[in-house]
């Protein structure tokens, strides 16, 4: 049961982990720095692999929060989206067999272990310099 607490959502054997979980290789990386852009890029100092990990920040929050609302609607709206997310790619058997997974986590331990809880977000101070 231990399996299902480990750092991410579970992954059948053998996955490769996405991008965003593993390092990204050098040619690959190049292209990335190379092709992206921010209004801030050409500030002295500005490291853009820094600005990249700040949008990724932003994206998995709002989409945090876009969860906790579909969440607070119920079953019926959960299934639809994953059923509309299977409808448009293609994600059958494999989608299955996490749904499997997930529904198989004991509730109590879940709990006890608050995995069934966000951790609560940072909080910054941005202060105004002249």
């Amino acid at each position: 049961m231990s399996e299902h607490f480990g750092a991410g959502p579970p992954r059948p054997e053998g996955r490769v982990a996405p991008l965003n979980e593993r390092s990204r290789p050098g040619a690959e990386a190049a292209t990335f720095e190379k092709n992206s852009h921010n209004s801030n890029s050409n500030r002295p100092g500005f490291n853009r692999s820094l600005a990249g990990a700040q949008a990724l920040a932003e994206q998995r929050l709002r989409r945090r929060r876009q969860i906790e609302a579909i969440h607070r609607l119920g079953p019926r709206v959960t299934f639809e989206l994953f059923d509309e997310l299977d409808r448009h790619h293609g994600l059958g058997e494999d989608l299955d067999r996490r749904l499997e997974r997930y529904a198989a986590v004991d509730p109590a331990t879940l709990r006890s272990l608050g995995g069934d809880r966000f951790p609560t977000s940072p909080v910054r101070i941005v202060r105004d310099t002249p």
